[in-house]
């Protein structure tokens, strides 16, 4: 993406409040994640995860998805993650069915 696009859409963040305003690419390690109960292909998983941004601590995060059971992951898988200092995450699920 260019420069002048990601920066407009840094700004607009800032500007409408959102929760992912300021967030850098980072990763998150998975700490512990609750099991898939039954058949069902979409399921509410729960999720602690380490938080890592190159140049910060790692911080433990708690948070909740549905996931489909055919990509679920397990404890100590790391993926690519938006990080913002708001605590907000954005984990790019989508690595998973690759």
């Amino acid at each position: 993406m260019e420069d002048w696009v990601e920066d407009a859409a840094t700004q607009l963040d800032r500007l409408t409040g959102s929760s992912m305003a300021g967030a850098v690419p980072g990763r998150v390690r998975i700490v512990s994640i609750t099991e898939p109960r039954g058949r069902l292909r979409y399921q509410e998983a729960h999720l602690e995860v380490s938080a890592e941004v190159p140049g910060r601590e790692p911080e433990l995060r708690r948070t909740e998805v549905v996931l489909d059971r055919r990509y679920w992951p397990s404890a100590g898988m790391v993926l690519p993650a938006d990080i913002a200092p708001s605590g907000a995450l954005e984990i790019r699920w989508d690595v998973l069915a690759r």
